[in-house]
């Protein structure tokens, strides 16, 4: 990769992660005053919050990797075969560290994953220990509602 890029691409990441206070913020505090729509409002604003933060805190990691990657002179080779991520696909998705016939695969893959859980709830047969961790249960195959605590935000960010 040539080294105006690979100076591009640093100078972007570190532009993010100048601005990385940005993101950081304070809860509403829950109050027991008010009704209960005041109540679920603040509680319903805080969950968004702690998604929005969960997101930004995994987005500013792998700012961070990429930037490591830079440094290591790694920076647009896949992690998978090793070939270079092409130019496009760095422009597109900065911090990929898959190229696109990698992340391809590993999307197939997961979609099948998808597909046999899905098969495997309308037989009646139980998910695997690992989906009902991330927040599946028997009767649902997605996590939309999965809601972060404190902990989990605490665990993605460090």
């Amino acid at each position: 990769m040539e080294k105006a890029t690979i100076e591009h691409f640093k100078n972007l990441f570190l532009e993010i992660l100048s601005e990385e206070e940005v993101f950081e913020g304070k809860l509403s505090p829950v109050s027991l005053e008010g009704d209960e729509v005041d109540i679920v409002s603040v509680e319903k604003e805080n969950q968004m919050d702690f998604r929005l933060k969960a997101r930004t805190a995994v987005y500013l990691k792998k700012v961070r990797k990429s930037l490591q990657k830079i440094e290591d002179g790694t920076f647009g080779e896949c992690e998978e075969c090793g070939a270079e991520i092409t130019h496009n696909r760095l422009l597109a998705r900065p911090t990929a560290d898959l190229c696109i016939h990698c992340k391809e695969a590993e999307e197939k893959e997961e979609n099948q994953l998808v597909h046999r859980n899905r098969d495997s709830v309308k037989n009646g047969r139980v998910l695997p220990i690992e989906h009902l961790e991330r927040g599946y249960n028997k009767d649902e195959t997605s996590t939309s509602d999965f809601h972060v605590t404190h902990m989990d935000y605490q665990d993605i960010v460090n």
